[in-house]
């Protein structure tokens, strides 16, 4: 979303409501339920959805690449969570428990929220909506590693037999309606994303990623070009 509006000089400001107290005031008294979100003259959109942004802030939206198909998204997500639990097994306990930049969140709390968030999409595709608690991808507590290798070969089993989704069908989301490919897409995407990041902090700790995601895993994804946006 940032790149969104920075590609088309739209000037804004960055606010980290898990760390500025403010930030957090100003996004409950919007109403809003979830991030990314963009504000602009009390009025609000989802930062999910660029339409909906373009069409706030008035901007032409031709809208995005096509998708990929489906059953390339559910092997991208397949691969992309297998890597961050082979990146997550060479993290030392001091790894474990380093927090990210600029966030209240350790590596290991990462790893929990990527097995979570491809969870996430196999709710959706068995009937329920994507909703916030769904998007935020918490897990109800946080698992050791030896259990969440255990839980995420539990999610990796089931996508593996998951029939890819119809791309038209249609999903409640917090945001409105959307569809199950596109949830199958920006969960692929999100793992990815949070993928590289256990890999940059493996390299921040001195230590070499063991088969990390390249480009061509990467390729046809919405990603951001940066890895972190403060680092």
């Amino acid at each position: 979303m940032k790149e969104f509006l920075a590609a088309r000089a739209v000037g804004f400001v960055s606010c980290d409501i898990d760390n500025d107290a403010g930030a957090r005031r100003r996004f409950d008294a919007l109403g809003l339920a979830n991030v990314p979100a963009v504000a602009a003259d009390g009025r609000t959109a989802p930062g999910v959805d660029l339409a909906q942004v373009a069409a706030l802030l008035d901007l032409p939206f031709a809208g995005t690449a096509p998708l990929l198909p489906p059953q390339v998204l559910v092997e991208r997500l397949r691969h992309a969570l297998a890597t961050a639990m082979r990146l997550t097994a060479q993290l030392p306990p001091a790894g474990l428990a380093a927090r990210l930049p600029n966030r209240d969140r350790t590596c290991l709390g990462l790893a929990n929220h990527i097995v979570e968030v491809a969870a996430g999409y196999l709710q959706v595709a068995a009937g329920e909506p994507f909703d916030a608690n769904t998007s935020a991808a918490a897990p109800d507590r946080e698992l050791a590693p030896l259990a969440l290798e255990r839980r995420c070969a539990e999610v990796l089993q089931a996508l593996a037999t998951a029939l890819p989704p119809a791309p038209d069908t249609p999903v409640p989301a917090f945001f409105g309606t959307t569809t199950l490919h596109w949830v199958l897409e920006r969960c692929a995407w999100h793992v990815a994303q949070h993928t590289r990041q256990l890999a940059m902090m493996l390299t921040r700790l001195g230590i070499a990623p063991e088969r990390p995601l390249g480009e061509a895993d990467l390729a046809g994804l919405p990603l951001p070009a940066a890895v972190w946006d403060a680092v």
